[in-house]
């Protein structure tokens, strides 16, 4: 069976050729195995690459000690993993803090981040992995902090609307990421390039909203930044705004839940399938299990604008919210 291999995967087997360090390489062999379609003739491909993303990690942890190892590589949990990437004192551990169940370590002082924190955000019957990261700072900057933005699914650029210096803090810190070969944008157009570089899609997302100057200044920063990014707003006390961000997170992912159902049986909609929007009927049951999806005739399909079990073949895209019952 023919590979069929994506423009996104030759894209990034093309950087994972020219790049210069075990960093670059780890998150190319990555990528290239979340996009790697799945089925019977990239079964060896696959395996191939897990195998040498195991080899760099082994390799790092020697290299780094397993301190810097765990900084260097957060693994991924729950249905997308999301970073908070931002100067000193701009409100991560809050806004980590009011939209998890997580207890960082909140003060007026700065770098009071020193590692990567992570907690979950509840979305309805999903979990979605935020995760707190140091401040980017012109009097210091921990060096692994873009390779961790650099293999989010998303990332949220905190700007502090009580700042003096908000739109200089803004600006470095995007300086110190592209310096780090991390591009945030709104839209990913390549995800990898041949300098070894990487977009991550990103939104910015304003803390401080309840400051008395806030008005103010979401105008200064909506004139200087508002044609590269959406921008979303939270402040103490504005939970309304808080709940916003859960929604506005979960759309920018850009996944789907698909739910199983057994011959007879009922849905079960409490533990969904997560894929990646425009995935099909084949890449759900690749996640069931391999030899399903290979021996898969077609499936029954229940969701929004269908009519309950219409027949569907294996490369029907699936949406948000679809039950699924495969037939061999």
């Amino acid at each position: 069976m023919p590979a069929n291999l994506t423009p996104e995967y030759l894209e990034a087997e093309k950087a994972y050729r020219e790049a210069k360090t075990s960093e670059e390489k780890l998150h190319c062999l990555e990528y290239m195995l979340s996009v790697i379609p799945k089925h019977k003739g990239t079964d060896k491909m696959q395996g191939e690459l897990r195998r040498k993303i195991a080899k760099l990690n082994k390799e790092e942890t020697k290299k780094s000690g397993s301190r810097k190892s765990s900084m260097f590589n957060v693994p991924k949990e729950g249905a997308g993993q999301v970073v908070l990437a931002g100067a000193p004192n701009s409100g991560k551990s809050t806004v980590l803090a009011s939209l998890t169940n997580a207890e960082p370590e909140i003060a007026d002082y700065p770098y009071t981040t020193a590692m990567p924190q992570p907690g979950m955000i509840p979305y309805e019957n999903i979990k979605i992995q935020l995760v707190d990261l140091p401040g980017i700072g012109k009097d210091y900057t921990e060096s692994w902090v873009p390779g961790i933005v650099r293999n989010a699914d998303l990332a949220l650029l905190v700007v502090n609307l009580a700042s003096d210096e908000v739109l200089e803090e803004t600006e470095y810190v995007l300086e110190r990421l592209t310096m780090g070969k991390v591009e945030l944008v709104e839209k990913v157009t390549q995800r990898f390039k041949p300098d070894g570089s990487a977009q991550v899609k990103a939104r910015m997302l304003l803390t401080g909203s309840d400051h008395p100057d806030a008005p103010e200044v979401i105008e200064l920063i909506e004139e200087v930044f508002g044609r590269n990014f959406t921008m979303w707003r939270m402040g103490r006390g504005m939970d309304d705004l808080a709940e916003k961000v859960k929604i506005n997170i979960f759309q920018a992912l850009e996944i789907v839940r698909v739910y199983t159902k057994g011959r007879g049986k009922k849905p079960e909609f409490q533990d969904p399938v997560v894929l990646p929007l425009g995935s099909t009927v084949t890449d759900f049951a690749f996640q069931i299990h391999k030899d399903l999806a290979r021996n898969m005739k077609f499936a029954k399909i229940w969701g929004k604008d269908k009519y309950d079990g219409q027949k569907v073949q294996r490369d029907y895209e699936l949406v948000d919210g679809d039950v699924i019952e495969l037939h061999a």
